[in-house]
């Protein structure tokens, strides 16, 4: 077997970790060796700069999103709380517009990697969800943003086999992006992704020392970065990392192969890179090209040179837990490929101290990403058995519904019933042939006590006069003879022309009373013939009574209102009263004629105000009373209603 480069041991948390952090960044200059106070304060002169007007919206979410991929350039590490404090002004502007999905997208990528590049994992997936979801609202579909965040995690933590399950799980879609981005099905981006995962999947298969997965893995890598390859210029971002892949790639070949003289000018090409991407970020690859650079030159045997790129590799910003237990682990390696194996045993202790330090760390994360985990599948599940309970509720709310909708149906259909039956009364009660012929028969009346009046009043003015002019000549004849005889006769005569005038008299009153005894056994059966065709006796038990001298000096148009307002109060005794018993009284008191109508309903107190009809009837009635210049008064409970009208008689 030839002895090769182990070239995993030193790309392990870094063959992805660049792009994922870096996908989204434009072409930016970043200055260097910023402290963390000095990046604060360049977050509080951008925010006074905002609020001071000199700079717009979108000019303050690109300076303040490069501000945060220079500072992970610089291994500048924020905590995610207060790095989302110094975002907050930059939070508010871009949910202020719907067109800024863009700026959205990159506030979850600076937070998810700055939580990422620093060890935070249940943040970093956190906000790797959020921006996902995001990306989604702007219809920019990433179905392997997350799997890429999860890869890099597990890698981390050695954990090499579910790596290589996550990209199984993915095999399928990976292997056909070539087709998809070749027929612009897909685009750039989730090409990125996908190599993402696979450098991943290839670091995994070396450590397990399964080569023949390996070169697989690294053919399908090869075709998406070819199709890729195909499509420059692109995104100068991509175009870097695209390139800077393929070459590690051939590294890793090399590397396996054994070809060290392959593999060293491999580096150099890789070194080159930073030149001909100058304008891109690149400091991301010094870490990973100075551990290759030790691994090749230990192998070589070059300790000057292992010695100068250690120094090289502890200049590097610290961007991992584990940065400085490999650094040791290298000054050990070095000390024992020099025989010194009491120094190397010391660096390798501290190396393996400092390397149980930082797995504590990664564990505690790892730990709280599983709680998080388990506290969403508890949720999950508890929400799940919501869902259940609520879908049972609303089967119940549908059932009560319709059960309700039909009990409301019911009761529809039998108001429109009644009130159907109610208007048929109404009607009835409105029915003009029957007013018509109210109003012919108070004619006829009033044409017949008109000539027994004219009648009486002949009687009286005529032969009433007459006797009284005899009566009063015998008086005068009595009074002016002294014959005894002839007076006696005289006193005969007078009294029976007494008694005649009398006679005639009390006639002509009968006739003027009969008259009036007529009209008012006219208006009784009037109000009755109202009544019973309104109010049938099936439903109502009636109570009429109209005092037989209460209309002696009622004249016609009187009557006739009279009329009116008991046909109102019918009406509304029909349609809102759901009365038993109803009575109508007509009387006179105190030079007043009185009429009562009364009935044992539900009364008006509880109608609603503004909206009860009734009350239109009500003011009719009291309208036709003061033309009439009378007095309306109405009692109302829940034990009915009493209308009392009121109206003054002109006496003659």
């Amino acid at each position: 077997m030839m002895t090769t480069v182990n070239p995993y041991q030193s790309q392990k948390n870094l063959y992805f970790l660049f792009v994922f952090f870096l996908l989204l960044i434009g072409p930016g200059q970043f200055a260097a060796g910023q402290s963390l106070d000095s990046a604060r304060q360049d977050f509080e002169k951008l925010n006074k700069a905002y609020h001071a007007g000199n700079i717009s919206d979108t000019a303050y979410l690109d300076q303040a999103y490069s501000l945060t991929q220079q500072f992970l350039d610089e291994g500048i590490e924020f905590k995610t709380q207060e790095l989302a404090r110094l975002l907050s002004l930059y939070k508010e502007i871009a949910w202020s517009k719907k067109n800024y999905g863009r700026p959205r997208v990159n506030y979850y990528l600076a937070l998810s990697n700055n939580a990422l590049m620093f060890g935070e994992t249940g943040a970093a997936m956190y906000y790797t969800e959020k921006q996902a979801r995001e990306l989604e609202k702007n219809g920019r579909i990433r179905p392997l943003l997350e799997d890429q965040s999860i890869v890099q995690i597990l890698l981390e933590q050695d954990l090499h086999d579910k790596v290589i399950s996550i990209y199984k799980g993915r095999e399928a879609y990976i292997k056909h992006l070539p087709e998809l981005l070749r027929d612009k099905k897909t685009d750039n981006v989730n090409g990125m992704h996908a190599i993402d995962i696979l450098m991943g999947a290839i670091n995994s298969y070396l450590n397990m020392h399964d080569t023949t997965a390996a070169y697989q893995t690294i053919q399908v890598a090869d075709q998406i970065s070819a199709e890729l390859k195909h499509k420059y210029p692109i995104n100068r971002t991509f175009m870097f990392y695209n390139d800077y892949f393929i070459l590690m790639r051939q590294y890793d070949i090399a590397a396996i192969e054994g070809r060290q003289a392959k593999a060293g000018a491999l580096l150099d090409s890789i070194q080159a890179l930073k030149n001909t991407y100058e304008d891109q970020a690149t400091a991301y690859i010094e870490r990973t090209l100075y551990e290759l650079k030790i691994e090749h030159f230990l192998a070589l045997k070059n300790y000057d040179s292992v010695r100068f790129y250690i120094s090289k590799l502890e200049s590097v910003p610290v961007f991992l837990k584990n940065q400085k237990p490999i650094v040791d682990e290298y000054k050990a390696k070095l000390q024992v490929a020099q025989g010194d194996y009491r120094g190397g045993y010391t660096w390798l202790t501290q190396s393996l101290a400092n390397e149980r330090k930082a797995k504590t760390i990664l564990m505690t994360q790892m730990d709280s990403l599983l709680y998080a985990y388990t506290d969403a599948e508890n949720a999950r599940i508890e929400l799940q058995h919501s869902e259940t309970i609520k879908k049972q509720r609303m089967l119940w709310l549908v059932v009560i519904s319709s059960a309700a909708a039909f009990i409301v149906l019911a009761i529809y259909l039998i108001m429109l019933y009644r009130s159907r039956k109610a208007k048929a009364q109404i009607e009835a009660l409105n029915n003009a042939t029957n007013m018509q012929i109210i109003s012919m028969e108070e004619a006829r009346h009033e044409a017949v006590r008109e000539e027994q009046r004219r009648l009486g009043q002949d009687l009286h003015d005529g032969l009433s006069s007459s006797i009284a002019a005899i009566r009063h000549q015998l008086e005068t004849l009595s009074m002016d003879t002294e014959d005894i005889t002839l007076k006696t006769k005289l006193s005969r005569l007078q009294l029976a022309t007494a008694n005649a005038y009398e006679a005639a008299r009390r006639k002509s009153h009968e006739w003027f009373n009969a008259a009036d005894g007529q009209q008012e056994l006219s208006f009784e059966k009037q109000v009755r013939l109202l009544t019973d065709q309104s109010l049938p006796d099936s439903r109502y038990n009636k109570t009429i009574h109209i005092d037989d001298k209460s209309l002696v000096n009622v004249d016609t148009d009187t009557r006739i209102a009279l009329l009116r307002i008991i046909q109102e109060a019918v009406t509304n005794i029909i349609k809102h009263a759901r009365a038993k018993n109803v009575s109508i009284l007509i009387y006179e008191e105190e030079d007043s004629l009185i009429l009562t109508i009364s009935d044992d309903g539900i009364g008006l107190g509880g109608k609603k105000s503004g909206s009860d009809k009734s009350t239109m009837g009500l003011e009719s009635i009291r309208r036709r009373v003061q033309s009439l210049n009378g007095e309306t008064n109405i009692n109302s409970n829940a034990e009915g209603t009493e209308i009392m009208v009121s109206i003054p008689l002109v006496l003659s």
